[in-house]
């Protein structure tokens, strides 16, 4: 990126930083409760998880930089197109909803600061601090953050670790209020996210031998699938996450047809990415 192309950047990101403090520091929204809305409700039960038990298995989860990461230096192009709109965010009224997008959210943020395309930021910056302040977690987008987000606006490698440290401060927020439910659902929307792009960019981009080992990474991510289901098994009597449970099975079914990433040709990397795709719908879409 020249100077000039990097000025004009952040410029209009340091703008849409400034609009995202004034426009959403105090305000946060009333969340709607409906009875459809039992996360809420379980995290108060006998059946949330001890998050001793949530420590054990959310560090194997690797957050989405690492597979954006690969196809950025295996030269797969960045596609706006791929992430979530940024318009989507009033379809978010209930917890679960909040949640989970706040994890998708988190990734396409990923996405922007690891292909370095700064002046995308902002809106995704302004969205994860209003769905982070609306589930009630205001220091993981807190004005020491923003201002973070300001100062490093142009370096990835700073940026990188901002947005590792508020997803971070998040998590733990959600577990020091035994919200570990909620803290299973920004996992499962970064995983989802992260996988989504990268099934979509890499089957956009034409093959060749140097990025084919992309199909390692993808088939990788089956380890971090199961691991996100035996999350979400804690709280399936809860409908919407059972119904993402069956979804994320269903993800699982395509993967148990390859049997190393060896074996893994384009056919099965688009079955991947449709059922995948199917998912994340449902998600953007506040359904």
């Amino acid at each position: 990126m020249n100077r000039k192309a990097l000025l004009s950047s952040s410029v209009f990101f340091s703008i849409l930083l400034i609009a995202a403090c004034s426009s959403d520091t105090n305000v946060v929204k009333e969340t709607v409760l409906s009875s459809t809305d039992s996360i809420s409700l379980l995290e108060n039960k006998s059946e949330v998880v001890a998050t001793t038990n949530y420590e054990m298995v959310i560090s194997d989860i690797p957050f989405p930089f690492e597979i954006l990461d690969n196809l950025y230096l295996k030269k797969v192009a960045y596609n706006e197109k791929a992430m979530n709109e940024v318009s989507n965010i009033s379809k978010y009224n209930m917890y679960y909803s909040k949640a989970i997008n706040l994890g998708i959210y988190g990734a396409d943020l990923s996405y922007s600061v690891t292909y370095e395309e700064f002046q995308k930021m902002g809106a995704y910056v302004k969205n994860t601090k209003r769905l982070a302040e609306e589930l009630n977690i205001p220091y993981a987008f807190d004005q020491t953050m923003m201002d973070k987000y300001s100062k490093y606006k142009d370096n990835k490698d700073s940026l990188t670790k901002i947005v590792y440290d508020s997803y971070n401060q998040v998590d733990r927020a959600l577990k020091k209020d035994d919200r570990v439910g909620m803290a299973a659902l920004v996992v499962t929307g970064s995983w989802l996210e992260g996988l989504y792009i990268s099934t979509k960019t890499f089957l956009d981009a034409p093959k060749t031998a140097d990025n084919a080992s992309l199909y390692k990474t993808i088939f990788e991510q089956k380890q971090s699938l199961l691991i996100v289901i035996k999350l979400l098994e804690e709280y399936k009597k809860d409908d919407f996450i059972e119904g993402v449970i069956n979804e994320l099975k269903i993800i699982t079914s395509e993967y148990n047809t390859i049997t190393s990433d060896n074996t893994m040709n384009e056919k099965q990397l688009i079955a991947i990415h449709s059922k995948v795709k199917a998912l994340r719908e449902i998600i953007v879409e506040g359904k």
